[in-house]
C-alpha cells in the first residue's frame, strides 16, 4: 500500500488549509452550541429560581391553618413550665387558660400482673409439664368488674403446648400484654402483664380450661392465676381537688392542659407537689412572620441576581429578560399589593400594618417592635392576616412550581428547543463531513496537478542546463 500525505508533492501544508477551511464552515455548528450552552444554563437558572420558590411555598404553607382550625387556634400557643419536672409533664391546646396550678400527686397508675399457679393448680399438668387440652384462648383487657373491654384478642393454643408456646403465642397477638416464663423453686409459670398502666388494664382469660382468669370473680379452682399486682389508676390533686385518671396520661381535668404524671410518693411521704404555669407563648406567631419574610427576601436577592444586567462587564444574568422570571416577581409583588378578600373591611390588611415593610432593593424588613404590639393588641387580627397573606403567597407559589407550573412548562420548552437544536447539529455535522471529504479530494487533485508540474519544470531545467553555450565575439 503506498503511503501519501497531503500535500507532500506540492509542498502545501493541505491539513492546515482545510482546517481553517472548516473551520469558518462550522461557525454555524458553533452557534447552535452556543445556543445551546445558553438554553442549559437558563435551566440551570430556573433550578435555582425554584429552589427559592419552593422555599417560599414552605414558609407560607406553615402559616395556613389546618381544615377545621381558625388562624387564632392555630397560633394560640401555650408554654408549661413544672417547678419539679421528675414529677410531671404537660402539654396544651388552644383551649387552655394561662395560669398558676398546685399539682399533687397522690398515686401513679399501675400495670395489671398475674401469674399462673404452682402445684395442684398449675394450668401444665399434662406429660411433661404442658398444657392437656388448647383451643381459642381470649384476652381482653377491662376495667374491674367491667363488662365492655377496650380491648379483645383471640389466641390459638395447641394441644399440649408448653409454657414457652403459650408465651410466645401471646407475646405474637398483639393483645397489649406481655408475657414471660419464670422457672423458680416451684416449677415453670407463665406471667402476664398489662403493657399499659391503668385501672383499665385488667387481665381477664376465658376459653381454655386452665388458663382462665377472672379478677371479678371469687377465687375458684378453675382460676389457675393469681394476682401478683393489682391494676390501678392515678390520684392526684389541682389546687386542692381530688382527681383520678384510668391512666397517668390525664386530659380531663382542666380544658386544654394534658398532664403526663411521671413519678408518685414513696413511704412514708402520700403526695408529690409541683407547681404547674401555663403562659401564653407568642413566639409561633413571630417566628412564622420572620421565617416568610427571610424566604421572600431569599428569592427576591435569586431572582435579582438572576436577571440582572452589568453595565460595566456587559455581562447579563441567565433569565436577564425572561418572561417567567418576571412573572414570578410580579406575582409574589401582587401577593404583597392586594388586599386578601378574607381580609376585606378590617383593621389589619396587608402586612406593613403589623410592621413588616418593603425596602428599596426588593427586600422586606420586619420591625420587631412593631410586631409585637400588634399581636398584644389583638392577637386574632394578626393571626388572621398572616394566615390569610401565607395562603395568597402558597397559592402564588403552587403555580410557579407545581408539576404542571410555569417553571416546569419553561424547563420543557427549553428542553425541546435543546433537542431540536440537537438534530439541526447532527444535519450540519453530516453535511460539514460532506464538505471536508471534498476539500481533501480538490487539495489532493491539486497536489497532483502541481507536482507534476514540478516534475515537468524540474526536467525542462535539467535539458536546459545541459544544452551547449556559445559565446558571441565581435
Amino acid at each position: 500500500m503506498a503511503l501519501s500525505s497531503p500535500g507532500l508533492g506540492s509542498n502545501l501544508d493541505v491539513n492546515s488549509i482545510i482546517s481553517q477551511l472548516m473551520s469558518l464552515e462550522q461557525r454555524p455548528l458553533t452557534a447552535l452550541s452556543q445556543k445551546e450552552a445558553s438554553y442549559q444554563a437558563k435551566i440551570s437558572a430556573l433550578g435555582s429560581l425554584q429552589g427559592s420558590i419552593s422555599a417560599l411555598q414552605t414558609a407560607a404553607g406553615t402559616l395556613v391553618p389546618a381544615t377545621g382550625t381558625t388562624a387564632t387556634q392555630k397560633f394560640t400557643v401555650f408554654a408549661t413550665r413544672l417547678s419539679d419536672s421528675t414529677v410531671a409533664a404537660a402539654t396544651t391546646s388552644s383551649s387552655a387558660v394561662a395560669g398558676t396550678y398546685t399539682l399533687e400527686v397522690n398515686q401513679l397508675a399501675r400495670q395489671h400482673s398475674v401469674a399462673s399457679g404452682t402445684g395442684a393448680a398449675t394450668p401444665f399438668s399434662g406429660a411433661g409439664d404442658t398444657l392437656p387440652v388448647g383451643g381459642t384462648l381470649t384476652l381482653s383487657l377491662d376495667s374491674l368488674a367491667g363488662s365492655n373491654p377496650h380491648k379483645s384478642t383471640e389466641i390459638t393454643i395447641a394441644d399440649g403446648a408448653t409454657p414457652e408456646n403459650i408465651r410466645d403465642a401471646i407475646n405474637g397477638a398483639n393483645a397489649g400484654v406481655s408475657a414471660l416464663v419464670i422457672n423458680g423453686v416451684a416449677g415453670k409459670q407463665l406471667v402476664l402483664t398489662s403493657n399499659d398502666p391503668g385501672s383499665n388494664q385488667f387481665i381477664k382469660l376465658a376459653g381454655i380450661a386452665g388458663l382462665t382468669y377472672d379478677p371479678d370473680a371469687a377465687p375458684a379452682p378453675s382460676d389457675t392465676f393469681v394476682q401478683s399486682q393489682a391494676a390501678q389508676g392515678s390520684a392526684f390533686k389541682l389546687n386542692g381537688i381530688a382527681v383520678e385518671g384510668v391512666s397517668n396520661q390525664v386530659s380531663t381535668a382542666i380544658d386544654g392542659i394534658t398532664l403526663n404524671l411521671l413519678r408518685g410518693p414513696e413511704a412514708p411521704e402520700t403526695a408529690l407537689s409541683t407547681t404547674l404555669t401555663i403562659s401564653k407563648d407568642n413566639s409561633s406567631l413571630t417566628t412564622g412572620v420572620n421565617a416568610l419574610v427571610r424566604a421572600f427576601n431569599d428569592f427576591s436577592t435569586t431572582a435579582s441576581g438572576l436577571g440582572n444586567y452589568n453595565a460595566a462587564t456587559k455581562k447579563a444574568g441567565a433569565l436577564n429578560g425572561d418572561s417567567t422570571l418576571r412573572t414570578a416577581q410580579n406575582s409574589f409583588r401582587n401577593v404583597l399589593g392586594n388586599i386578601p378578600a378574607t381580609l376585606a373591611g378590617r383593621d389589619l390588611q396587608r402586612l406593613s400594618d403589623i410592621g413588616v415593610s418593603m425596602q428599596k432593593n426588593g427586600t422586606l424588613s420586619v420591625d420587631s417592635a412593631k410586631l409585637s404590639a400588634a399581636i398584644g393588641d389583638d392577637l386574632s387580627a394578626v393571626a388572621d392576616l398572616v394566615a390569610a397573606v401565607g395562603s395568597a403567597f402558597k397559592t402564588a407559589a403552587d403555580g410557579l412550581v407545581s408539576s404542571s407550573g410555569l417553571i416546569a412548562a419553561r424547563r420543557d420548552g427549553l428542553n425541546s428547543s435543546i433537542a431540536s437544536l440537537g438534530k439541526q447539529s447532527g444535519v450540519i455535522s453530516d453535511r460539514l463531513a460532506g464538505i471536508e471529504a471534498r476539500y481533501r479530494k480538490q487539495f489532493t487533485a491539486l497536489d497532483t496537478l502541481i507536482s507534476g508540474m514540478t516534475t515537468t519544470s524540474n526536467f525542462l531545467s535539467q535539458q536546459l542546463a545541459n544544452l551547449p553555450t556559445y559565446s558571441l565575439r565581435n
